[in-house]
């Protein structure tokens, strides 16, 4: 039972992995910016009671394991997680014009959807290891934008001649 969290009156041990996918699914985030969110998304899971186990991200969304008491509303949470990366990374002095390449005006920073699982299921070790393979360059190669109406960067937002 070392594995578990104690509380006064209460023995858990929840565990939620989370997705947040970009606007648009742009290529907004670089390895720096990456650090910067689960280095921040760390110090607010802590904030609310909780704990970033782990955290991974790919240019346009971003793995987490968290780890959470009962008594803590997981989607209040992600709510919170979400508003105040997004606030964060735009007001960044560093960060945030790099951002604004990507999300033009006042747009948010993540979609308005969002992935909660719970992890019972599957071994942690499991969950952890597919999270910290997502900067791979197989897993990349993977999921690569292959169409010709995806709008990356260095690519042209005029639409293909027929």
């Amino acid at each position: 039972m070392d594995n578990y969290n104690r509380t006064r009156h209460c023995i858990f041990k929840l565990t939620y992995h989370v997705i947040f996918v970009t606007k648009w699914r742009k290529p907004v985030i670089s390895n720096e910016v990456g650090d910067f969110l689960v280095s921040q998304a760390k110090r607010l899971c802590v904030g609310m009671g909780g704990e970033l186990l782990t955290g991974e991200t790919d240019t346009d969304h971003i793995h987490m394991l968290i780890s959470l008491p009962p008594d803590v509303c997981v989607k209040t949470v992600i709510r919170i997680l979400k508003t105040q990366l997004s606030k964060e990374v735009h007001a960044h002095k560093e960060y945030g014009p790099y951002v604004q390449q990507f999300l033009s005006g006042n747009a948010p920073f993540w979609s308005a959807s969002s992935f909660i699982a719970t992890t019972g299921s599957v071994s942690m070790e499991t969950v952890k290891s597919y999270i910290e393979s997502q900067r791979t360059d197989e897993h990349k190669q993977k999921y690569e934008k292959k169409s010709p109406y995806w709008y990356g960067k260095g690519v042209s937002r005029q639409a293909p001649k027929r």
